[in-house]
């Protein structure tokens, strides 16, 4: 086994594999990872095996004495390739185990390990989750997301009846566009009404984003009477579509513009998707629950799955 520290010209070789992995998605290839460069210091691993082929990639950053596995991304473990297995000699233990003494050499005390929520998976791929386990990691923090099976959604009048009623009274349709322009103020509008913040991405790097992955990064408009609603910003990561950003005007909100949005996508614009994933509700590293904004969720139908990080002390034997 060889251990080794991305450089740039392993790029091409990063990104195959994790377009052929079991677990990975869009968001852990190099060029999404790296649109935040300046903000979060790349410190990732490849791993090969005897015979120079990749065995697994470790997505990281570098925090003072602490690895994260993704610093700027909301998970980024082990990146699980096919021939990898929970009894092959080349597995999440093994790599743990070999990876700490370099980290300790390194002077990394801890590694902050962000697991790839499920749903994520082309395939199963929770080898890692057993091997944090058999290392002593403590779970560390784990967030509440909401999401809707696509494939067989809850029954929500919300979701269903009420939204094409809704729709239909308003005259309202929901399309597609390549301009994250034409709706980004409402976005950064409803952050700051709403939460006091402002959106993590701007205008100019969701739109260099989506120029990079134009069949992963979607736009979507509710309108009417050729006035833009509301507005939406999904990531197609696999099967899962997953509610990056939405947000309407006061009269979008009158209208419940954004639920029209969600029966589109859901029922019709992409439908064979496999789930619908809203999102957190948390804050202090899930210790603080939303109930409000999870309830609002779950008004579509959706229910819980957790996002989990763990802590993995490397002075520990």
């Amino acid at each position: 086994m060889e251990i080794c520290r991305y450089t740039p010209d392993m790029k091409s070789l990063w990104d195959k594999f994790v377009r052929d992995s079991r677990n990975a998605t869009f968001l852990l290839t190099r060029d999404y990872m790296e649109y935040h460069s300046d903000r979060f210091e790349d410190h990732s691993y490849v791993i090969f095996d005897g015979k120079g082929k990749v065995e697994t990639l470790l997505p990281a950053s570098i925090h003072g004495k602490e690895l994260r596995s993704h610093g700027g991304l909301t998970y980024g473990g082990f990146i699980l390739g096919p021939r990898s297995s929970g009894a092959s000699p080349s597995n999440p233990l093994t790599w743990l185990e070999s990876l700490r003494p370099i980290l300790r050499e390194e002077g990394i005390d801890l590694l902050l390990y962000k697991a790839i929520p499920h749903i994520y998976h082309r395939y199963p791929a929770e080898e890692d989750l057993y091997a944090l386990w058999r290392m002593g990691a403590e779970l560390q923090c784990r967030n509440l997301a909401t999401v809707i099976d696509v494939s067989r959604p809850m029954h929500s009048s919300r979701l269903g009846k009420r939204a094409v009623k809704r729709r239909d009274a308003a005259g309202i349709t929901v399309r597609s566009t390549d301009d994250v322009a034409d709706f980004w103020q409402i976005i950064i509008d409803d952050r700051r009404t709403r939460h006091n913040t402002v959106p993590v991405h701007t205008c100019a790097e969701m739109q260099s984003l989506r120029d990079k992955f134009p069949d992963e990064i979607l736009f979507f408009v509710a309108e009417a009477a050729g006035e833009i609603l509301a507005g939406a910003v999904i990531y197609k990561a696999g099967d899962v579509l997953h509610l990056q950003y939405a947000a309407a005007t006061d009269v979008g909100k009158d209208l419940y513009a954004v639920d029209v949005i969600y029966n589109a996508l859901i029922f019709d614009i992409l439908k064979d998707a496999k789930w619908f994933d809203f999102g957190t509700s948390n804050e202090d590293g899930g210790r603080y629950l939303n109930e409000g904004m999870v309830r609002h969720k779950e008004e579509f139908g959706g229910r819980s799955i957790v996002y989990d990080q763990y802590l993995l002390r490397l002075g520990d034997s």
